[in-house]
């Protein structure tokens, strides 16, 4: 889906008209004949820098996963705003030049080695921005390895437009026509590199401007400063004796999460909580975390939060019985016994837990008692 949106984009609004303008353009130009089209270089060249800048810009903005083509501007007239559009041209008027000057040197090879590393090359100064990458042979063996199978579609893909460049030059069609297409081909096979890339952005090693991987990373960061302004009021409550609320709002916090953030999330309060100077507070909050994330099926996170209200008043205690049960049973299975048995006994002894205990207790109590205590 990203290559198929990248190859939208030279038929985005913006892309079009700049077609469409220069395309008029040079047809003027080149409709006068004569000795006007020499005095007329100056403007051609123009237009063709226009071209180029705006081909890079469309290639930038596929390879950073922007999905709307940028509409041309005067500033691209500028030759000295972007280095990377000096070399393909410059390249090929070499090539070009050699190959007439030397007619012994095969064409066919020559041609069919531009094509194989043309992607490679114009990737490789999309990727990094330095214009001397595009014949850097360390830079074209990364992209080539990244895209691995992407770059045989990239070959093809530029090798087709080509192809079709050359029967719309033959076609004798009008004037217009020819250049137009010509123009689209060209921003076609770009779009499709600067695609290629986007879409291996992760095996390139590339983080482009817009990705699902950055939104996520927005998101996380903005839920990060969330949680931590939730903690900071934890404290504050805590501090004001507003307990409950301080349980409510971490409650509130933790059913909000996702499965897979609520390790970090409990991770977070625990060690805020272990810097907090309010030992009650902090017993008390952990008391009010304990039956929740047992609801969740999370025990091991609910004896950290066990041992972190141990940790703050060694009287700790959860307030069901349900709960010090399977908290008893936690420390006993991950071979805890002597903390098994401190929470029995605080359990136990505590004066809210004055009723008679039931079966499942007493059967914890009579094990802890039958076996040796803990080294």
């Amino acid at each position: 889906m990203d290559l198929l949106k990248a190859l939208a984009m030279p038929f985005h609004l913006g892309s079009l008209l700049f077609v469409a303008t220069t395309s008029l353009l040079l047809t003027l130009i080149l409709s006068v004949g004569g000795v006007s089209i020499i005095m007329a270089i100056p403007a051609i060249c123009l237009i063709m820098i226009w071209l180029t800048r705006f081909t890079f810009t469309l290639i930038d903005d596929a390879t950073n996963g922007v999905q709307e083509a940028a509409a041309a501007s005067l500033e691209m007239l500028s030759p000295f705003g972007d280095a990377r559009c000096w070399v393909h041209p410059a390249l090929t008027a070499f090539i070009a030049i050699a190959l007439f000057l030397q007619p012994e040197i095969p064409r066919l090879p020559v041609l069919a080695a531009c094509a194989l590393l043309l992607p490679a090359s114009i990737g490789a100064i999309a990727l990094t921005g330095n214009a001397l990458d595009a014949l850097n042979p360390f830079a074209l063996v990364r992209v080539i390895r990244g895209l691995a199978h992407y770059y045989v579609l990239a070959v093809l893909w530029v090798t087709l437009c080509v192809a079709a460049g050359v029967l719309v030059v033959r076609s004798g069609l009008w004037l217009l026509v020819i250049i137009a297409t010509l123009q689209l081909l060209l921003l076609l096979a770009c779009a499709f590199i600067g695609g290629a890339v986007y879409a291996r952005r992760v095996d390139l090693g590339f983080v482009p401007l817009v990705s699902p991987e950055r939104v996520e990373q927005r998101k996380e960061d903005q839920r990060m400063a969330q949680r931590q302004h939730m903690i900071d009021g934890l404290y504050s409550d805590l501090r004001s004796r507003e307990s409950a609320r301080a349980v409510a709002s971490a409650r509130l916090w933790i059913e909000q999460a996702g499965p897979q953030q609520v390790p970090g999330d409990v991770k977070a309060i625990l060690d805020a909580g272990a810097h907090w100077s309010e030992p009650r507070g902090v017993a008390l909050l952990m008391r009010g975390l304990v039956p929740q994330l047992l609801s969740m099926r999370q025990p091991g996170l609910a004896f950290a939060a066990v041992e972190a209200g141990l940790t703050a008043v060694p009287a700790f205690t959860p307030e069901q019985e349900g709960d010090a049960v399977a908290m008893i049973r936690y420390a006993l299975q991950s071979g805890r016994k002597r903390l098994a048995a401190t929470l029995l006994a605080n359990f136990m002894g505590s004066s809210a837990n004055a009723s008679t205990p039931g079966p499942e207790l007493l059967e914890l109590r009579a094990r802890l008692h039958n076996q040796p205590s803990e080294a």
